[in-house]
């Protein structure tokens, strides 16, 4: 039996489904629409693999139905694409997409009287009155062509004519208000004769219309005197209650128009759908795109004009979330099951390594007179990053590999970090100097209702990649407001009346300048960073990236830069890139999700060995940059992120010796310019030979306890022994270092060994 409004009808039995056929048109009664929503609850199957050659056939919504509401879980998960699938799912599917406004409450009614049926039947012990069951609804909108044209929109495609149906977008939450306590169904009780009325509260942002006359009057012989208008007062005790919350989605950040600013807009999630989401969430929302008057266009006309305006209030009322945090799920670049097999063979090849290090930044330059081939690898190896772990105790590591750039003006450092903001499959560029402490982590913005959450750019990159510009520039307080971020990656927050913490495991691509502009080689390095110890030591790799002044290199720059600028060079250009810049997002997308290498013991006990060496030879004098424990994690994530490359489960000794090698050009190199090269050999064997032949023609101009001027001398080795300025200084400067050299007054040298 259905029951609405006080008519009964019978909508059970072989008249009722026999005669629903819809010859074409589907526009049919409430009644027979919640008869076959209920045979498809209780009829729909589909057959789960076994080990056998047989399936299983699972009544997939009535085993759900009775689950949950065991569960005291009163909610059911409607696939569309199961609707596709049934005998009678066009009929439902037509009338889902076309009016859901009616639809929903008619579906969440035939639900209470399967409740019925089906659980109380079967389980006396259930609540004699009927719950409200809701209806969340689940799109693939992953798979193309899936379910017709019910793909995601974005919320500039939103137009009028959408208005009243069913759409699915996707986006990012940027803020999520307080959950409220809304009235489903409001009780009034007249003040003069009691006469008792129900009134039905849609959801969403609707309000309750209270009647200005009582009924009773009507019901009345006459004898008894009218009641007074406006009687009615609220039963608050009688009245049933819902939770509902107001979510702030925005556009993704790749789905914006270049120039244009991202638009938002507001969902109202209702009973489960609240508290399912925190700023920075990427989700799919399928709902109704609604409009109303009730929050914009009540106070836009005023006098004798209040509420004549026709000035609406967009929102989509959420029928189902589905959250893809980060990386994973229907927020994910879209990889194709052929596209899964070619990156699966793709990962078997043994290049594959040196395959990707080329799709790196192709436009950019190297040679071996620079680290732009090592940059390159750290950059990979960023975009990948290792794997995240969870202890026991709740504890998590981070598996995000952070990097610096640090050198002079003109060495591609920013086409780098735009490079790596183009590949990452979620990422947020900003600037140092346009960047403050609340813009990178939170906000709290103070409106109407109070005060409200809004994450910044690490929040929004969860499980992506931060590319921040300029790094050197950004304030001392702003800088420390990311400590936390990037090694804990957390942000806590504890201001007005908010205490709460939000998640920000994402990788930091940070570049600078020295203190002075450009690098100096013969001043020390600590002098030239301007930056704190604590936020070196976060940092897995830090790179200079100096100009070096070389003709060979010069001219292969040169050349290189022209033909870019010609267009000549385009198509070889592509040639040497395996990858183009989609295949590396979708291949990092994929390789992100599916596996999570961890460390061999073999490697291990090599990795143990290099370490202990390492920290023996900066015990020796205080290191520019700490060689700590988080370096010791950051060489482990680095071997993690290389064998996430090639999709292996395991990191070896391979993986581990060419994590070292890179940790050892990057911050190693760093850490030991100042000494000649504790631990690592700085110097090619030419120069190293050019170098002696210098301090040699150092020796004979100055005799012992000789004096000379310390430019004169540099330009003498120039002219008289044929050596390069680079390396005159360099001689000068490790002889004034060894004590062979001592400085005197007036710029002079005096020779004392």
């Amino acid at each position: 039996m259905f029951q609405e409004d006080g008519a009964i009808r019978v909508i059970e039995g072989p008249e009722a489904g026999e005669g629903a056929g819809h010859d074409g048109n589907y526009r049919v009664d409430a009644d027979v629409i919640a008869s076959k929503f209920k045979k498809f609850v209780r009829e729909f199957a589909y057959n789960r693999p076994s080990s056998g050659n047989t399936g299983i056939t699972t009544m997939k919504y009535r085993e759900q139905l009775q689950q949950n509401c065991g569960n005291r879980l009163y909610k059911l998960e409607l696939s569309l694409n199961d609707l596709s699938a049934y005998e009678d799912g066009e009929l439902l599917k037509y009338n889902l997409l076309t009016s859901p406004t009616e639809f929903i409450p008619l579906c969440e009614r035939a639900l209470q009287d399967l409740y019925y049926e089906i659980v109380r039947k079967e389980d006396e012990s259930m609540p004699d009155k009927a719950p409200v069951i809701q209806l969340e609804l689940k799109s693939d909108a992953d798979l193309d062509g899936t379910f017709g044209n019910m793909k995601p929109k974005m919320i500039r495609d939103l137009t009028s004519d959408q208005v009243e149906r069913l759409v699915v977008i996707q986006g990012i939450v940027t803020s999520v208000k307080m959950p409220r306590d809304k009235a489903r169904k409001v009780v009034l009780k007249c003040s003069s004769c009691e006469n008792v009325k129900e009134i039905t509260v849609n959801p969403g942002f609707t309000a309750a219309h209270i009647p200005a006359a009582c009924d009773g009057n009507a019901m009345r012989a006459g004898q008894m005197e009218k009641c007074p208008p406006n009687p009615f007062v609220v039963v608050g005790d009688l009245c049933d209650m819902e939770a509902d919350q107001a979510i702030r989605l925005q556009e993704l950040p790749e789905h914006v128009p270049v120039g244009e600013m991202p638009r938002s807009i507001d969902l109202c999630a209702r009973l489960y759908g609240v508290d399912e989401c925190t700023p920075g969430t990427r989700l799919t929302c399928i709902g109704i795109f609604c409009a109303t008057e009730q929050a914009a266009g009540d106070k836009m006309s005023a006098g004798r004009n209040q509420g004549t305006n026709t000035v609406k209030y967009s929102y989509i009322q959420v029928l189902g979330l589905q959250l893809a945090q980060g990386n994973q799920g229907q927020g994910a670049v879209e990889i194709s099951p052929e596209e899964e097999e070619k990156f699966e063979q793709l990962a078997k090849d043994p290049e594959i390594r040196n395959l990707i290090f080329k799709s790196i930044a192709p436009a950019i330059c190297a040679s071996s007179k620079d680290v732009i081939d090592d940059v390159k690898r750290a950059i990979a190896s960023l975009l990948f990053g290792g794997s995240r772990k969870r202890l026991p105790d709740g504890h998590r590591m981070r598996g995000d590999i952070n990097i610096l750039l640090l050198g002079d003006p003109g060495t591609a450092k920013s086409q780098f970090l735009k490079f790596a903001h183009s590949a990452a499959p979620i990422s947020v560029y900003t600037s140092g100097k346009g960047s403050s402490a609340a813009g990178l982590t939170a906000a709290i913005i103070k409106d109407g209702d109070g005060f409200t959450l809004e994450g910044g750019a690490m929040v929004l990159a969860d499980s992506g990649i931060v590319c921040i510009d300029e790094f050197d520039k950004m304030d001392v307080k702003d800088r420390v407001a990311i400590h936390e971020a990037m090694e804990q990656q957390t942000i806590s927050i504890a201001k007005a009346g908010i205490t709460t913490m939000l998640n920000t495991r994402c990788s930091v691509l940070a570049a600078a300048n020295p203190r002075f502009g450009t690098y100096d080689d013969l001043t020390n390095t600590a002098d030239q960073m301007d930056f704190e110890t604590t936020i070196l030591s976060r940092f897995d790799m830090m790179f200079l990236v100096k100009d070096v002044r070389d003709s060979d290199r010069d001219y292969n720059l040169a050349k290189h830069l022209l033909s870019l600028h010609s267009g000549a060079n385009q198509q070889q250009q592509e040639q040497q890139s395996p990858l183009n810049s989609i295949e590396l997002r979708k291949y990092i997308s994929y390789c992100r999700n599916k596996c999570s290498p961890r460390i061999t013991a073999e490697a291990g006990e090599v990795l143990k060995n290099h370490y202990v060496t390492i920290r023996k030879a900066m015990k020796s004098e205080r290191a520019t940059i700490p060689i700590t424990v988080r370096q010791l994690e950051a060489i482990v994530r680095i071997a993690e992120s290389l064998a996430k490359m090639e999709l292996r489960e395991d990191a070896d000794v391979s993986h581990v010796e060419e994590a070292l090698r890179m940790f050892t050009v990057s911050t190693l190199d760093s850490a030991n310019r100042d000494r000649n090269g504790v631990g690592i050999d700085v110097l090619s064997e030419e120069e190293k030979k050019e170098l002696l032949e210098a301090e040699e023609v150092v020796r004979r101009i100055i005799p012992r306890g000789g004096r000379r001027n310390k430019f004169q001398l540099e330009s003498q080795l120039v002219s008289l022994g044929g050596v390069s300025e680079q390396m005159a200084r360099r001689a000068v400067h490790l002889m004034t270092r060894r004590g062979e050299l001592e400085e005197k007054a007036n710029n002079t040298l005096k020779r004392t060994g």
